[in-house]
């Protein structure tokens, strides 16, 4: 350092000069990633990014990529099975893209929506207890939809219940509110 300058501003400098090179050191030598709207671009390491988002609800999202980290596969059409209970997701938008989806299993979160659900033709077991469920009408067209778990979605109009009910039968566990 310069004879010239003040002591105070020659320590001031060093440990600016010394936290720069830390930082320079540490962002060289630690794994990074590059991120845009949650879906990973770049990574130093030349490593293959994250598949892009395949749902809306990141937290859908994450439970997918749970399953495909579990089974070793990320062919969405792969997945038969989706299990997601208690995972804080509050929307389904975008689900369809499981298009060999058969069980799904979303009890105790914050969904509101069905709609996603229609066209899932392979869907045969859905178990959405405890969530903010008011319309079920989207899984009424579901060819082989055969056991529905709707317990403590209080909203539901029991007339539609009675729909669902004349479709799969005694394998509907409507909430207590419509139960006879």
């Amino acid at each position: 350092m310069p004879q010239n300058i003040h002591p105070r501003i020659s320590r001031q400098l060093s440990t600016c000069v010394a936290v720069c090179l830390t930082l320079v050191v540490t962002a060289c030598s630690s794994s990074y990633r590059v991120v845009l709207n949650d879906n990973v671009v770049y990574t130093p390491t030349g490593s293959t990014p994250a598949r892009p988002s395949l749902v809306n609800d990141a937290n859908l999202q994450g439970c997918l990529n749970q399953q495909f980290a579990s089974t070793g596969n990320d062919d969405p059409d792969s997945i038969t099975l989706l299990a997601c209970p208690a995972a804080g997701i509050e929307s389904i938008a975008g689900i369809s893209v499981l298009k060999n989806l058969e069980q799904l299993e979303l009890s105790d979160n914050g969904i509101s929506d069905l709609s996603p659900l229609r066209g899932m033709a392979s869907l045969r077991v859905l178990s959405i207890r405890n969530n903010r469920i008011n319309n079920i009408s989207p899984i009424f067209s579901l060819p082989l939809l055969r056991f529905v778990a709707l317990q403590g979605n209080t909203s539901i109009n029991c007339s539609q219940l009675d729909t669902l009910q004349e479709k799969i039968g005694n394998t509907l566990n409507p909430p207590d509110t419509c139960k006879q």
